[in-house]
Parts: C-alpha cells; structure tokens; sequence
C-alpha cells in the first residue's frame, strides 16, 4: 500500500532528490526524478529562480496541462499582469510557461480575458524566445481598465444563485464560454482585502460598472465585508479549473500598485483550490488566512478549504 505524501520539501540537486522533513513526515532520498508524485498532489508548491520551469514543474506535480486542458479545448486567461512595479504583478515568465503549456497540450484556443500590454510580455528574458508562441494568443480588446459594457464582449447579471451580496454585474462573456478556465493572481498586499490572491482577481473580468458597485453598493466606500463577499459571489458564476499564484516576489504593505517593502519568497503555487492558494499566500504575506474576509468567505460558500494542511501538499525545492 502507498503511503500518501504529505507536505515536504523535496531538494532537487542534478537530477537527484534529496527528500527534506516537515512536520514529522520520514525522509526519502536517492530518486533519479520527482516523478513519482507527479498527479499525487492538491497543491504543488515549487522554489527556485528558474520561474518559466518551475511553473511547469509545478503542473507535472499535479498532473500535467493535459489533465486541465485537454486537446481542442478554449482556455481563458487571467493574469494579473496591468501594474508597474517588481512584486505588483505576475512575473511574465510564470504567463509564458502557462501558454506554453496550454498550446502544448492541444488548446485550440488560448485568450487573455485582459487586455496585456507589450510591456509586461516584454519585462521577461525569454521573450524573443517565446514570442511567437504569444502571437497565437488573443485578447479581449475592450477589457481594458477602465472597461466599459458592450454585448459582444460582456453579459449582465441581474440575479447570481446563491450570492449574499452582489445584486448585479457585468462579465467578460469570454470567461463563461472558455472550456478552461485559468486563474493567474499575485499573492500580494492590498489595502483593503489585505491579499491580492486568486479569489480577489476575478475582478479582472469585470467592467469598472461593477467593480465600483462591489466598492460602492454597501452605502459604505470599501466596506471590506461587502467586497469580500461580492468576490466570492461572482466566483459563484464560473469556477476556476486551475490556479497558478505568483509568490516569487512580492509587495508585503502599500499595495495593491505600491511601491511596498519586497518579499522574495521564489514560490509558484498551483492547484485548482483558490481558497487554499489564497491561504497559503495569506502566511507568506504574515497574515493568518482568518484574518482575510475573502478566503473565510469562500470556504463558507464552498469554494475550497482555508486548511490546506488537510489537504495533500507537496513543496519541491530546486
């Protein structure tokens, strides 16, 4: 009988892993691969400097791309890419290797449900490498902040089943038709929600309409409690298949756009619960996850578990 893993750190050293302890778990050694917990893990959680082949590692760990998107499938995009400074945004690295992926795995279609400025493309080393990969992507072009409703590109709602708080919104008509859904957040400081995490990036598909009434709606500006749980609310319209969190660097106060004292943590984290993404990154910040309004919110409407130790982690180091 398999023993099943739970959270350790594996050290791979040329070719070799080097199975570190946490939390009491017996030591492994002497593997020519981490192929053996490939497909194994909930949550796969990869340090080490090389961002655009640690994010690839980390899906191998869960399974690989083709276990999310499989061959003729439309995929969606959200990265938080629209900021300025180190530590604001996704490293575009980490955007790269997932498009390389998606393309790799058959996807007849792969569309940022953002509009992406060359720039942020253009901040990585690798993009002269994999530019013409990115030509293949399409973008929703009037889903710029700050974007206005038209019907070929967005959908009302009136009514979302199960929302406590959102009355109506306005979404990237995109984001419901894709056959996958991928959500790329920066697990960073916000003023208000404290993280910038996968559950409050679902902004991102949003006309600034809405994103004013989940600021506005409550009768008190930035009422934290309202925003949460109109964040959550509109994740009720459309899951996430799979989340890749940037914590390789980032902002730790004066966010979201700073500039904010750095942490570089050199992490990606992947998994398709944004609930527990959201609580790993919430530790990585120096919170406690039942400091975050969102993530107590979304566990209680369901979307995933703040307790991710429940759940089978695994923590390669390269």
């Amino acid at each position: 009988m398999t023993k099943k893993v739970t959270r350790r750190e594996f050290l791979i050293d040329s070719g070799k892993i080097g199975a570190s302890v946490v939390a009491g778990s017996i030591a492994i050694g002497g593997l020519s691969s981490f192929s053996l917990f490939e497909g194994t893990a909930d949550i796969a959680i990869v340090k080490g400097s090389n961002y655009f082949e640690n994010t690839i590692k980390a899906i191998e760990v869960l399974g690989g791309m083709g276990k999310f998107v499989p061959t003729g499938a439309k995929v969606g995009l959200l990265i938080n890419s629209d900021f300025e400074l180190t530590g604001t945004y996704v490293n575009p690295d980490i955007s790269l290797a997932v498009v390389k992926m998606c393309i790799d795995a058959g996807a007849s279609e792969i569309c940022s449900l953002q509009v992406i400025r060359d720039e942020y493309w253009k901040r990585s080393a690798l993009y002269d490498q994999y530019k013409g990969l990115l030509s293949s992507v399409k973008q929703v072009d009037k889903n710029v902040f700050p974007s206005e409703f038209n019907e070929q590109d967005f959908v009302k709602f009136d009514k979302i089943e199960g929302a406590k708080s959102l009355k109506n919104t306005e979404v990237v008509k995109k984001w419901l038709e894709c056959d996958v859904f991928i959500n790329i957040p920066i697990g960073k400081h916000h003023a208000t929600t404290i993280l910038t995490g996968a559950l409050k990036n679902i902004m991102g598909v949003s006309t600034r309409k809405a994103n004013v009434g989940f600021h506005l709606d409550s009768g008190v500006r930035n009422d934290p409690d309202y925003l949460a749980q109109c964040i959550v609310d509109q994740h009720l319209l459309r899951k996430t298949d799979l989340c890749i969190a940037d914590a390789t660097e980032f902002i730790i106060n004066k966010g979201p756009e700073g500039p904010g004292d750095l942490v570089k943590l050199n992490k990606i984290v992947a998994g398709t619960d944004c609930v527990a993404i959201d609580a790993i990154c919430t530790e990585f910040l120096g919170y406690d996850p039942g400091e975050i309004l969102s993530t107590v919110k979304g566990q209680e409407a369901g979307l995933g578990t703040m307790n991710y130790k429940k759940l089978n982690v695994i923590e390669i180091i390269v």
